[in-house]
């Protein structure tokens, strides 16, 4: 009898063009496929229950998949290491394949899972169309700046989608033997959350062909725009609104970009071809962060320059807990900030915004922003998240200048309609759109909604001081 091989799902809950899936398939033996619950991750502080119940029903969406192959999901909870020895010793596993992660405790994961377990181990590059240390200087170094990481990395060919064929036999029979069963969300220590958009391969096929049909096309006009809610039943024009898909692995980067290339090679004029090219852009931009952090893990602890190491940041609880409620009184900040504990996900633009007034504004650490994000976002990613808070902050790499900070009311003018902020600020409801992006300037502002908790222009220029100060120029 063949001896089966394991495929170890992680961030890659889709069956289709899975590159690991598709070789463990390959290898013709039969497949066992598992999903093990890291309590390590479970118990992380940047790990919230928006995205573990969106993840939960990923995984029951890919159990139903599987099931149509008469296979089911293996589930198991603890280390890795020990339960995949059990595993394979439970199955006579001859080899275990998998898809890199590139975030520090993955990596340091892997090595210990690679040390400890004597069977083959055949890991793959499957979660970036192009992987770390693929796109290097002419010296041999990374790149620290996005601009001529993004140059190299559009000459480089990107690897084509694989096509698996799927069928009862290349699954190892009584699989429902092997699993523990899928947990609810207390089991894995989470009071109930939010309601979350469907989790499904499926539906991040259908929203990618929406948008490749559809939005794309005026994707450079429209990516700004804060919308209320892109998962309702009304999709508006924007972005792809694919980003938790892309973070759990739903959908791969190559189904991604190789969809946006046939809609550039179909564009009709130049305006559509500049938004097909900027919405690739924004994939590059995720790529550039995982690279970031796989060659410099540091910044997931500490700021990515040491420019401003003496930088003197406030430590004020009472404006930090102001931001995250969304009453510090501009409403642009505090509209976005709600949306993200009602629905677990906000505009991009609105993480702009929100970020540079916690960093700018409050002089308030970024990481503070970082860790808040990554317990509300389902689409929370520790390689991007991190980076855009970095940018923001001015700490980063390839960074927003210090002395660049977002002024809340003409971003407000600029991108937030009032539809938007009366929608997340329920008592601005009777506010005209003449004052709404800076309701304490009526003659009576609305008495339930608080005045502004800093003065913009006073907390740029006290902001700007502390940073030339540590940068030895005040």
């Amino acid at each position: 009898m063949a001896q089966p091989v394991i495929h170890w799902f992680r961030r890659d809950l889709r069956l289709m063009d899975n590159i690991a899936l598709h070789e463990a398939i390959n290898s013709g033996q039969p497949v066992v496929p598992v999903f093990i619950f890291d309590d390590t991750l479970l118990k992380s502080r940047r790990v919230g229950a928006p995205r573990v119940k969106f993840m939960l029903n990923a995984l029951h969406s890919l159990n139903d998949s599987l099931a149509s192959y008469g296979a089911r999901l293996v589930i198991r909870r603890g280390d890795p290491v020990k339960v995949l020895s059990a595993l394979i010793e439970q199955t006579s596993a001859s080899a275990v394949y998998f898809n890199a992660d590139y975030s520090p405790y993955a990596r340091k994961r892997d090595d210990a899972v690679i040390e400890a377990l004597d069977v083959d181990m055949h890991a793959y590059d499957d979660a970036l169309l192009l992987s770390p240390g693929s796109v290097l200087k002419d010296d041999g170094d990374p790149y620290r700046v996005f601009t001529p990481f993004k140059k190299t990395w559009n000459a480089i060919d990107k690897p084509e989608r694989v096509e698996t064929h799927f069928k009862k036999s290349v699954f190892a029979n009584d699989l429902h033997k092997l699993t523990d069963g899928l947990p609810s969300l207390r089991d894995l220590g989470f009071d109930d959350t939010i309601d979350v958009p469907e989790a499904s391969e499926q539906r991040a096929k259908a929203l990618l062909g929406t948008f490749i049909e559809q939005d794309i096309k005026v994707y450079d006009e429209t990516r700004n725009a804060l919308v209320i809610d892109p998962f309702g039943k009304d999709r508006p024009a924007g972005t792809s609104y694919l980003s938790p898909y892309l973070r759990l692995g739903l959908l791969s980067p190559r189904q991604a970009y190789w969809a946006a290339r046939d809609a550039y090679s179909r564009a009709r004029n130049d305006d559509y071809k500049t938004s097909v090219a900027t919405w690739v852009s924004e994939l590059t931009w995720r790529e550039f962060y995982m690279h970031i952090l796989y060659h410099y893990p540091h910044v997931m602890q500490r700021d990515f320059v040491d420019t401003y190491e003496s930088l003197k940041w406030a430590d004020d609880n009472d404006l930090l807990q102001a931001w995250k409620d969304g009453k510090t009184g501009y409403p642009v900040v505090d509209a976005p900030m709600r949306q993200l504990k009602a629905i677990g996900w906000m505009p991009n633009r609105a993480r702009m915004i929100v970020a540079s007034f916690l960093t700018k504004d409050l002089l308030i650490y970024w990481k503070h922003g970082d860790i808040h994000f990554m317990q509300h976002l389902i689409d929370g990613d520790p390689a991007a998240n991190n980076g855009g808070w970095q940018w923001a902050a001015g700490t980063g790499t390839d960074a927003q200048p210090y002395f660049r900070i977002f002024n809340p009311i003409s971003q407000s003018e600029k991108y937030a309609s009032p539809d938007y902020l009366r929608h997340w600020i329920p008592e601005l409801a009777n506010v005209p759109d003449k004052y709404i992006h800076a309701p304490w300037t009526m003659d009576e502002p609305p008495a339930n909604y608080p005045a502004p908790i800093v003065d913009h222009k006073e907390a740029r220029e006290a902001t700007i001081a502390a940073f030339k100060a540590a940068r030895g120029e005040g």
